[in-house]
């Protein structure tokens, strides 16, 4: 599971173009070009529908993100990892058809629907659907980039109704989910175990943190083992990060992750001990405690202290490696060593260690 800044990984190197067949090989340059094609029609401002001064281009790990003065135009990459099929145009457009689904419950206002991309044989590319289908993308509304929680924690700009409003509002939403079984204690075991031995693997100083966060969460895995069994899973949003949180009269939680359901199910409160600890990173702890007592309220659960503590842990070794893969591949972007050290120490914290 990789999102937003984090690296992902393929299920394997593609092979060098010399060992290629000619015919692949001249496939591949054809799509290339095909695809250059497209990221320069959808940066012309005279491609649009409605009248815009610039478009912006920004780039994640699986999309290329169009923005014009008032709209969002969301183009996904042609990709295929173990977890996530975007390698063809028919599977990108379902895929763009059900992030706007998704979307529709916790950010309304925001997804407009799909856009498709043709190709008519005298106008050429257009974004009316006119002649031969070749993408589909997401249209949303433009937010200001100033609005999100992570950038107003930067600012200093964050009052507490809104953040009373926007936790009761998402509590609401936990509390409309359908069970979708119990939590896999094995499960989580064997991902422990997983990402233990990955980052043992990465150029990463971890010290004796790794190895004290493992053997902490084995053991409060082996003693909670009954009470997470009692737990249940939900579809939730997937991602939920300040950066896709944007407070206001109507709140709105962005980005629902869409491209594999699998990913999405976990307990609520799992996702909400992410999120708090997210928070906590931008010193604001407060704001993780004011979600999860929303949550309590709202449903009824409990969601007991030392099982917050366990989850915050859990994905704190996991956002521990997701960082540090970046030095694999020499990112420099960010001090990813010291956030990598940073993850396991708060993991370590969470659990009185």
């Amino acid at each position: 599971m990789i999102i937003g800044d984090v690296v992902i990984r393929p299920q394997g190197e593609p092979p060098s173009m010399a060992a290629r067949p000619p015919h692949r090989e001249d496939r591949g340059r054809r799509e290339g070009e095909a695809r250059s094609d497209v990221i320069h029609f959808l940066q012309q401002p005279k491609s649009y529908p409605e009248p815009t001064s610039q478009v912006e281009l920004r780039e994640t790990h699986l999309s290329c993100v169009f923005l014009t003065d008032q709209w969002v135009y969301k183009l996904k990459k042609p990709l295929r990892y173990d977890f996530l099929d975007f390698s063809t145009p028919e599977v990108r457009r379902r895929n763009c058809e059900t992030e706007v689904r998704l979307n529709s419950e916790l950010a309304p206002s925001i997804y407009e629907g799909v856009v498709t991309l043709a190709e008519d044989p005298e106008d050429g590319l257009n974004l009316e659907g006119r002649g031969r289908p070749i993408e589909t993308l997401v249209k949303m509304r433009r937010l200001p980039d100033e609005g999100n929680l992570e950038a107003r924690l930067e600012e200093d700009r964050v009052e507490a109704q809104d953040v009373n409003k926007a936790a009761r509002q998402l509590a609401r939403f936990y509390a409309g989910r359908q069970a979708r079984g119990r939590v896999r204690v094995d499960d989580i075991e064997e991902k422990v175990g997983e990402w233990l031995k990955e980052l043992a693997a990465l150029p990463v100083d971890v010290g004796d943190e790794l190895t004290a966060l493992g053997d902490a969460l084995f053991q409060r895995l082996r003693s909670m083992r009954r009470q997470l069994e009692q737990r249940y899973r939900a579809d939730v949003h997937g991602d939920l990060r300040p950066e896709h949180v944007y407070l206001g009269n109507e709140p709105v939680f962005l980005d629902r992750l869409e491209f594999n359901p699998e990913l999405r199910l976990m307990d609520p409160v799992e996702e909400l001990s992410f999120f708090a600890m997210e928070c906590e990173r931008r010193n604001a702890a407060w704001i993780g405690r004011q979600f999860l007592d929303a949550y309590r309220e709202e449903t009824g659960d409990p969601a007991p202290e030392p099982l917050v503590a366990l989850y915050t842990a859990y994905r704190a070794l996991l956002w521990a490696v997701l960082s540090a893969r970046h030095l694999e591949r020499e990112d420099h972007r960010k001090p990813w060593s010291l956030i990598t050290r940073d993850y396991l120490q708060r993991g370590l914290r969470a659990l009185g260690t």
